[in-house]
């Protein structure tokens, strides 16, 4: 099987290609007879002619190619659904019917505090040009609405509070809570990657979504992964506290097996 990873030098797409790569040369052997033979590695500094070679060859296609932070609030669109409209021409011009991911956001709900986003406004652009291509190719498309992701690689001052707060806390720095009764629901990047793993093997988790909350359904357009957790900000920044103070209180908080503690450490 080859894999077309777009966005691959990204937070997600670099721990995804990471295990894929893993699986590829033998040393991740926990997922049964999935054989990968290539990783193509598409991002910034790739050219038009590589992504049409990988696009005539790939088996499976993990998009994760966007814009987050960008100067003008236009490129968000340019940047998020563009490169999508590019991405599938490019798949229908050599007629590959790859099952296609998509990873989109929360935001793109456009509900509630994101009732007016900008940026979810381009998602929900990209998951509805998707869905369009996959009912009019007969394609397999998987599209996620990722929470609030965290982990390994993660770049701090850039869209991930836990990342940041990780960062300052460790180096000593401030860091500015302005509500630390506000919930998060996170999503630890290990976690997603082995539901990314299980969506290659055709194992993924499918729902729908009523505003922010997902509703399973093994017939819902969407797709999810089954393993958040919920925190606050305030007990997110305690147990980072925790944590950087262990070498000199000698106390360790309570971590239990599978918790958001657990990942969080």
């Amino acid at each position: 099987m080859k894999i077309l990873v777009t966005g691959a030098k990204g937070f997600v797409g670099r721990n995804l290609c990471s295990q894929l790569n893993n699986i590829k040369t033998g040393k991740a052997k926990c997922y049964g007879d999935l054989q990968i033979d290539e990783v193509f590695e598409y991002d910034l500094d790739s050219t038009m002619e590589q992504l049409d070679a990988w696009c005539s060859e790939c088996d499976f296609v993990f998009n994760l190619a966007g814009v987050n932070r960008p100067q003008n609030p236009e490129e968000f669109m340019t940047g998020n659904f563009g490169f999508a409209s590019t991405l599938l021409d490019t798949l229908k011009k050599h007629g590959n019917k790859a099952p296609v991911m998509l990873s989109s956001s929360a935001q793109a709900s456009l509900t509630g505090r994101f009732g007016n986003s900008e940026y979810g406004r381009s998602k929900k652009a990209g998951e509805d040009l998707f869905l369009q291509y996959g009912e009019e190719n007969g394609v397999k498309v998987l599209v996620y609405r990722f929470p609030n992701l965290y982990g390994k690689w993660c770049r701090p001052n850039y869209n991930s509070a836990i990342a940041t707060f990780c960062n300052n806390i460790a180096n000593e720095l401030p860091i500015t809570v302005n509500d630390p009764k506000v919930e998060l629901e996170v999503l630890y990047i290990d976690d997603l990657v082995e539901e990314m793993i299980a969506a290659l093997k055709g194992q993924e988790h499918h729902c729908e979504f009523e505003g922010l909350t997902v509703l399973p359904s093994a017939e819902g357009r969407y797709c999810y992964c089954p393993v958040t957790h919920k925190a606050t900000l305030g007990e997110i920044v305690d147990l980072l506290h925790q944590f950087h103070d262990m070498p000199k209180t000698l106390m360790i908080p309570e971590i239990p097996a599978d918790s958001f503690a657990k990942r969080l450490y």
